[in-house]
């Protein structure tokens, strides 16, 4: 039975474990659920379970499609760990109680901490190293030396089925506790570590596996393309506790006084405090979070949430895309733009670098414009580039997007994959209604707008320049104002005001450009100098025509002045006259 004191420690770490979590990764968790798919498929469970490791990489795929739910990926990954830490203080020092033993059986658990927070490392990691301590806790307990033995080459030959690579740390992890203890026998655990070494090169022998790195080290619970140096922390935790709880136990005497047992807790006190510290200093990823946590809010269209983060880096392009995106859903692009660090048009739309990390947000903002085929195309290549069978949210858009262009059958064969999820089949069904029916499709408040864009009298906007693209879409849908919006805030950020003249002279005062935003109008003077007339002709309000005479007044009585840039930074930051002259 569990002491009164155990069960306040294992709920007061369990508390800590989930408001860490969730206080400083919530967005994380919810991006995990994002970048895999998770079906109920007889054949789809097949082809993940039959492969080293499946049962733990089916149950993680299980288990992060709850991540879209608010806490539960702070709640699941704190059940997770609370079981490593439970499961540690048996494993590596039986039924001792002491204070020792539960500090040494933290270690574990923060050693896992930068592969919780890196969406890289997949939630298998985590459940593969749970199971090696659950099953090393079922080694030890078998108390005659030949039948722990045998259960050793049986448990260590199915967690190589289950989970993968981490039976080599059991293996390992079982041969240094038979040699601590000095067990009868001990040098018979080299067979378990032969059996799961053969078993590793079987599988790479007849191909199961494809590379070294993913048979025999933690790698195997990482994105195949980057180093999964970050799982081998854990790997060395375990047995060097194994090693200290046997020193604690054997070491110091039961009846030695208070002050020496103290003084023993200070040494584990410290190096815990330090590798959680080294872990958060350099594994923190705060930047990614907040990147994260902007994806988010647009992907859940809470623009002011979006709007209302401080940003920490605004020279990361992900981050300006998507804060240029909420501005633009919220038709205030043309007003505030340069109110925010604008660093020329990858701040509008970045670099393509053939990721899901990138896919998402790009497919959403080009979504957002009303450039179907390159929404489609970033769906569809973020599928493609998903290392854990696919993104629910890309197969939505895969799905709208098919459905404005008419492919119903391809938009069909979409549907079907989501309505084998948990938490999109609802969803998934309410779009079938729309296949087969260009009616249905061209009457939805947001397909039908953008089918309309796709093709009118300026021709098909499909597959042209993205400049002549967004042209295109506004003509053929005036009422599609953010496509404008974009085409001018690009001419505007990359200082191209020639080209932003002939398009204001196209189509300013008609349907397309019914009126100039106010960062538009602040670019008049510097297309037309001293003409003010043109000013008034094209679009300036009296306002900023007056704001422009103030700021063209200190403009000139500060030339010269070291501080121009400061000072005129401080009241007119925001404006274009001053990214145009400054930035």
């Amino acid at each position: 039975m569990f002491k009164k004191g155990e069960i306040i420690l294992g709920l007061t770490l369990f508390v800590l474990f989930v408001a860490f979590l969730q206080t400083n990764y919530c967005y994380h968790f919810y991006y995990m659920e994002q970048i895999q798919l998770f079906l109920f498929n007889a054949q789809w469970a097949e082809d993940v379970l039959l492969q080293p490791g499946g049962v733990s990489l089916w149950l993680s795929r299980f288990m992060v499609q709850f991540f879209v739910v608010p806490w539960a990926g702070s709640i699941i990954i704190s059940i997770l760990l609370y079981g490593v830490w439970w499961s540690t203080k048996k494993g590596i020092s039986g039924s001792s109680k002491s204070m020792q033993t539960s500090l040494l059986s933290l270690f574990p658990v923060v050693s896992l901490y930068p592969v919780i927070i890196d969406p890289n490392y997949f939630l298998q990691g985590i459940i593969a190293y749970l199971f090696f301590i659950l099953f090393f806790v079922g080694y030890r307990s078998f108390s005659d030396s030949w039948g722990r033995h045998l259960a050793g080459l049986f448990m260590g030959s199915v967690l190589y089925l289950i989970a993968g690579p981490v039976s080599i740390l059991f293996a390992v992890c079982v041969l240094l506790w038979e040699f601590v203890t000095k067990g009868i026998r001990w040098y018979i655990s080299l067979v378990l570590l032969a059996v799961v070494l053969l078993l590793a090169l079987a599988s790479l022998h007849f191909s199961v596996i494809g590379e070294f790195r993913f048979a025999f080290l933690p790698d195997a619970y990482a994105d195949p393309q980057i180093d999964g140096s970050k799982g081998y922390l854990a790997w060395i935790v375990f047995p060097f506790c194994i090693l200290a709880s046997h020193y604690y136990n054997n070491r110091i005497p039961k009846t030695a006084n208070r002050k020496r047992k103290y003084s023993t807790l200070l040494i584990p006190i410290l190096l815990l405090a330090g590798l959680f510290a080294g872990c958060y200093s350099r594994y923190g990823l705060t930047g990614t979070i907040q990147e994260k946590q902007l994806d988010y809010y647009a992907y859940t269209k809470q623009w002011n949430k979006l709007l209302a983060v401080e940003l920490k880096d605004p020279m990361l392009e992900r981050k300006m895309n998507l804060v240029n995106y909420a501005l633009a859903q919220q038709g205030k692009l043309g007003d505030a733009m340069f109110a925010y660090n604008q660093q020329g048009v990858k701040s509008l739309v970045s670099t393509w670098d053939n990721s899901i990390t990138t896919a998402m947000p790009m497919s959403d903002i080009y979504y957002g414009i009303g450039d179907v085929a390159s929404a489609q195309k970033f769906a569809f290549e973020g599928c493609v580039s998903s290392v854990n069978g696919g993104s629910s949210r890309l197969l939505k858009r895969l799905v709208e997007t098919n459905l404005i262009m008419g492919a119903y059958r391809v938009a069909e064969k979409y549907i079907a994959l989501l309505e084998q999820t948990l938490f999109y089949k609802e969803w998934a069904s309410g779009y079938r209604q729309l296949l087969f029916n260009d009616e249905a499709v061209e009457k939805h408040p947001v397909l039908g707008s953008r089918r309309k864009g796709l093709d009118g009298i300026a021709g098909k906007a499909v597959s042209a320049h993205l400049l002549q693209e967004l042209e295109m879409l506004a003509v053929n849908n005036s009422k599609n104002q953010t496509a404008i919006q974009y085409l001018a805030a690009f001419y505007l950020v990359n200082k191209d005001l020639n080209r932003f003249k002939l398009l204001l002279e196209k189509y300013y005062a008609t349907d397309v450009w019914p009126q100039l935003a106010v960062t538009q109008q602040q670019a008049l003077p510097f297309i037309a100098p001293d003409d003010r007339k043109y000013w008034i002709q094209h679009g300036m309000s009296r306002e900023t025509e007056h704001q422009y005479t103030l700021f063209e007044r200190e403009l000139v009585a500060q030339d010269g002045s070291s501080a121009i840039q400061k000072r005129l930074g401080e009241k007119y930051g925001d404006t274009y006259w001053y990214y145009l002259l400054f930035k």
